[in-house]
């Protein structure tokens, strides 16, 4: 309970910093102070997550070659190419020759848009042709969780694989639910609904009152934050649900092996 205290502590004290920095970045430099602002308000969430959650999706996790590989490309993507790739579907393909990078702060915005300052600011930005991606404090935060999340299911699937192959059971039916939870979790982040209505929309030609749909900032701040918050808890249930499995065919086959000796 105190370790518990001091945590909290710890992520107010953080998330206090954070604000006043904020309200200080006018008197300093405004990349530095923007970095150090986001910095602190997200060191203090990732320090208010309990222990049991970095337990189940880091510490009780075997890390072979399937972990690292599905975590270093899904990192990859979610980081560097998301924003490019968003674009291309919902832009069309329009490409020209040109590469440029950067980085970059915005002036703070009114307090009420604190949260979305220390989200997307301070950024690194990328130029492939006419797409732009930007690697922001939210995104670099929620892509390391989810990537944690992907290599963590995708172990989980090869060990359940393995157990099932021992029990000489059928693999087809018992890997595909685990594995549709992740290929659901990771299309979460590509904002199918969004690729959904543009789509619709150019068929039924409604296409202009459907942009001001996906440009409001309602519906940008819930694909933005919204949809990669549900990516995550639908791959912590699905975790969830493979280590019962598991746990439960591990009980199966010490029962049998207890009978045998």
């Amino acid at each position: 309970m105190r370790k518990r205290l001091l945590r909290i502590s710890l992520a107010l004290a953080l998330m206090v910093l954070s604000l006043i920095f904020y309200f200080t970045v006018h008197d300093g430099d405004l990349l530095l102070i923007s970095f150090l602002s986001a910095l602190s308000l997200w060191t203090g969430i990732a320090v208010i997550i309990p222990d049991r959650f970095y337990t189940v999706i880091w510490k009780n996790v075997r890390k072979t070659k399937a972990y690292w590989i599905s975590f270093s490309l899904y990192l990859f993507f979610h980081v560097t190419l998301y924003g490019i790739f968003y674009n291309i579907v919902l832009g069309g393909f329009n490409f020209f020759l040109y590469f440029g990078y950067g980085v970059g702060a915005a002036v703070p915005p009114p307090p009420y848009l604190f949260l979305y300052w220390v989200s997307t600011s301070p950024a690194f930005f990328t130029f492939i042709g006419p797409y732009e991606s930007d690697v922001t404090p939210y995104t670099v935060f929620i892509g390391l969780i989810l990537a944690a999340l992907i290599g963590a299911n995708v172990e989980k699937i090869f060990e359940l694989r393995r157990l099932l192959q021992e029990r000489k059971r059928a693999l087809s039916m018992l890997v595909a639910v685990p594995s549709l939870g992740v290929v659901s979790g990771t299309s979460c982040c590509l904002s199918l609904p969004s690729i959904l209505i543009y789509i619709a929309a150019v068929s039924t030609g409604t296409f202009s009152s459907v942009v001001a749909i996906l440009s409001s900032p309602i519906y940008f701040s819930l694909t933005y934050f919204g949809l990669p918050i549900a990516s995550l808890a639908l791959l912590v249930l699905n975790l969830r649900d493979m280590n019962k499995i598991i746990a439960r065919l591990r009980g199966l086959s010490s029962q049998g092996k207890a009978r045998l000796s």
